[in-house]
């Protein structure tokens, strides 16, 4: 078993890179938070978009009744759109049934990777227990058929830049598979991670609420959404990313 993480969003994927691997996408505050909300209150499917233009062309395309508008650029909401990035916006009212377009200005982008991967799994620390679960579900059946499955880690950062909490996300995944597995090869940034991860894990909420980019959405008034962001397990779901939309896998 290979695992490997790509601790900021600028890589050379080549085209082969994830196939047939478990790929899991982090994107913390907020994207993974608030598609996890979404598909908790009941959202029929995300469907992420990596451009405005984009996400309000595929929100024309669909029925009045059942569509909703989401995302944000530099952390505002979009004139027009029906909802931020806030996961408090996506509440049951709003998009039970809905199919929900996506467009965030680091997390969407990064969902968009990995076309050819076994599987595209959406992680924050809102659905931690629940993705560890089914990955570990997965890889025992891989294993069981004589595979050796490798597992890819993809953090969207901001901006461009790393950022601490999708790392120290990805830190703590990474954990529960070295516990679990026998690791024959973890990479330098995956160890990095881990090791983050396990220095942190006392004061994870203190420390990242301190970091740049939890501030910049403390700034903008989104206290609440970072520190929902940063507790484990609230929404108990799996977004995997299929075809042109993430839904919820049943466990």
């Amino acid at each position: 078993m290979i695992i490997d993480a790509f601790l900021s969003p600028y890589f050379p994927e080549t085209e082969n890179l994830f196939e047939d691997s478990i790929v899991i996408m982090i994107d913390v505050l907020r994207a993974s938070t608030t598609i996890s909300a979404a598909l908790y209150n009941g959202a029929k499917e995300i469907i992420p978009c990596d451009s405005l233009d984009k996400a309000v062309k595929v929100y024309s395309s669909l029925n009045k009744e059942m569509r909703f508008l989401g995302g944000e650029r530099n952390g505002i909401k979009p004139s027009g759109f029906d909802a931020g990035n806030s996961p408090f916006e996506y509440d049951e009212v709003s998009v039970k049934g809905k199919s929900v377009i996506l467009s965030t200005s680091n997390g969407t982008k990064t969902f968009m990777k990995a076309k050819l991967a076994y599987l595209r799994i959406i992680a924050g620390f809102v659905n931690h227990n629940s993705v560890r679960d089914f990955v570990f579900k997965q890889v025992d059946l891989l294993i069981q058929e004589g595979k050796d499955p490798n597992i890819y880690i993809l953090c969207s950062g901001t901006n461009g830049r790393l950022s601490y909490d999708d790392i120290l996300c990805a830190g703590a995944i990474i954990q529960d598979l070295v516990l679990q597995y026998n690791v024959g090869n973890l990479s330098d940034p995956a160890d990095a991670a881990k090791n983050l991860y396990n220095l942190h894990r006392k004061d994870l909420k203190e420390f990242l609420f301190q970091r740049d980019h939890a501030r910049r959405l403390i700034e903008l008034g989104y206290e609440k959404d970072v520190d929902l962001s940063l507790t484990f397990n609230v929404f108990p779901v799996v977004p995997v990313y299929t075809e042109n939309s993430i839904k919820i896998i049943k466990v």
